[in-house]
């Protein structure tokens, strides 16, 4: 049963507006990208979904990033680390039981090897592709952020009910990666439906308004996610939790001072 879900911001990124919207009446203006992860408190255990990017991007973007890093915006402060918000709500990066991961850029999976006692949740065809990734995206996959013991990796492909008992379900959402995934989360009163960057909005209206290519990998597979998440969303009233909401400050509860039961 789920007891809380925690909404963690954890860093900017600032891109031109047609990154993000190549429709936008100002392409050329600076949007500015927030990152989120997520922190759910259920009777069976600690469940992350996505960990944030990796601390030592704080110490020099380029060196981890490659040469370009510098010229993309990317805003992340100490206190933006995973491990050091988590304290915040009492708890330690060892008390994470499961980490389920919308895909493997390193905005959401730089954090993986700071949860030394978790389960890692991959699609498969994430992991072949991470390895492997297009050359426009071989920057934004950090393979030394993967370096977790394989037997703590559960390699999935499709949907999972993590728990069994409906609670927690991993949906397959490729469209942004090749295997991209999202998470419906089950409250007694409410759901939570966590789209990681599968949508770029919480109300999943324009579905057909996509990012620049960089970002839909394959737009087709895109559209056709944004529809099935759309219909989870209103099948059970669920509160879609974006990775990348810039309506944030308004819309979303932020840990550690606030929360969603």
């Amino acid at each position: 049963m789920l007891i809380k879900l925690h909404a963690f911001h954890c860093g900017f990124e600032r891109f031109p507006n047609a990154i993000f919207d190549p429709l936008s009446s100002d392409p050329g203006g600076i949007m500015e990208i927030p990152y989120f992860f997520y922190l759910i408190e259920h009777t069976k255990g600690l469940v992350l979904f996505d960990t944030g990017a990796n601390p030592k991007l704080i110490e020099d973007k380029n060196a981890y990033l490659g040469p370009n890093a510098e010229s993309w915006g990317i805003d992340l402060k100490p206190e933006d680390d995973a491990r050091v918000l988590l304290r915040k709500v009492g708890v330690q990066p060892e008390d994470i039981d499961h980490v389920v991961l919308s895909h493997l850029h390193y905005d959401h999976a730089g954090g993986m090897t700071s949860f030394p006692n978790a389960k890692f949740w991959i699609q498969s065809q994430e992991w072949e592709f991470a390895k492997n990734p297009p050359v426009y995206q071989k920057e934004i996959f950090v393979k030394g952020e993967f370096d977790v013991p394989l037997d703590s990796i559960r390699f999935v492909d499709g949907h999972v009910d993590l728990f069994g008992d409906g609670t927690l379900q991993i949906i397959p959402t490729p469209g942004h990666t090749s295997g991209h995934q999202c998470l419906l989360a089950k409250g007694a009163e409410r759901s939570y439906l966590m789209v990681g960057d599968a949508a770029y909005e919480a109300d999943l209206e324009d579905i057909n308004r996509l990012p620049a290519a960089i970002l839909a990998w394959r737009p087709c597979e895109m559209i056709e996610s944004r529809a099935n998440l759309r219909r989870i969303k209103d099948e059970h009233n669920a509160i879609v939790l974006c990775a990348h909401d810039t309506t944030f400050r308004t819309t979303i509860k932020i840990a550690p001072g606030d929360f969603y039961v």
